[in-house]
């Protein structure tokens, strides 16, 4: 089964939720995001301290995704033969405090069990005033993206090639410590901000979640996405639009932004329409079709 379809059995007739944090009225953000080995992440590519760090900021990212601030957090982890050992713990755990300092975070409880792999899943609580909702898009908004697509990718590949490479050493830290967009998050409040996400699974897919929340076309252009040039040359464009665990922001805005908030580059990369919800993605003013979705949690054939 797909993904969508196992998350819609397991709400029944109830709709699923569209966005990664649910808003707890009148002010809470609750979100819960997990990394599991094999799946997220290989211990001979992961220390313990990149790992705390990545669980933070991927649960970070959709509290700063929906406009909020992290507070509190859960952990749950479950340790292998590996993870267990003292010295696996003592990194991660000393990392971990770190991590959630930097955010003003507090470590609120969760759970510990014993597992053939490990596997680590943190719950967020944040606060927020009014939420960005993946549903919140009008018409004649304009779609922007923050810095760049496509290193997490080619650092993945790179990592799979255990290739020592220097000239790939931004890429491959990108995709083992990708770091959320925190510091622009107050910046962007000053403007109107009606719906928001992070990259995850890649632009084309978060692009379709976030054109199907709004319920309408998003219409982008490639020559305006900042791909990363060495990525590009290595990947080529469809990789890199599919590139996930970025942790960029996309979001949706009636105004014109400036093209750097808080040092991080702003891109208007296309606009959002009426028409069957969806997306189109447009080169040189014919239309693109990526030749890859970018990675599946779940195959097809499943």
């Amino acid at each position: 089964m797909k993904e969508s379809e196992i998350i819609r059995t397991l709400f029944g007739t109830t709709p699923p939720p569209e966005d990664d944090c649910y808003f707890l009225a009148p002010n809470r953000l609750v979100t819960t995001d997990s990394l599991s080995e094999g799946t997220h992440f290989l211990h001979q590519w992961s220390s313990p301290q990149i790992l705390a760090k990545k669980l933070v900021e991927v649960n970070v990212s959709d509290i700063v995704a929906s406009g909020g601030k992290p507070n509190e957090c859960f952990l749950n982890l479950g340790l292998s033969s590996v993870s267990r050992k003292k010295d696996w713990i003592r990194g991660f755990s000393k990392e971990l405090r770190k991590s959630l300092d930097q955010y003003g975070m507090k470590l609120a409880g969760g759970d510990t069990f014993s597992s053939p792999t490990t596997q680590l899943a943190l719950t967020v609580v944040g606060t927020v005033d009014k939420p960005w909702l993946r549903s919140g898009g009008k018409f004649d908004d304009y779609l922007y993206l923050t810095g760049t697509l496509g290193l997490s990718q080619l650092g993945y590949k790179t990592l799979k090639k255990k290739s020592k490479d220097k000239t790939y050493k931004e890429a491959v830290e990108r995709h083992l410590s990708p770091k959320s967009r925190y510091a622009i998050s107050n910046k962007l409040k000053v403007f109107k901000i009606h719906a928001c996400m992070d990259i995850t699974d890649g632009l084309i897919q978060d692009s379709e979640r976030l054109a199907l929340s709004s319920k309408g076309r998003l219409n982008i252009q490639i020559e305006s996405v900042p791909l990363h040039p060495l990525a590009v040359q290595e990947l080529g464009i469809d990789l890199c639009l599919g590139s996930g665990e970025e942790l960029e922001l996309l979001f949706l805005s009636p105004e014109i932004l400036p093209t750097e908030l808080a040092g991080i580059p702003v891109t208007m990369i296309g606009k959002f329409e009426k028409g069957k919800p969806g997306v189109l993605f447009q080169k040189e003013g014919k239309r693109y079709l990526p030749k890859t979705r970018g990675f599946l949690h779940f195959s097809e054939e499943e």
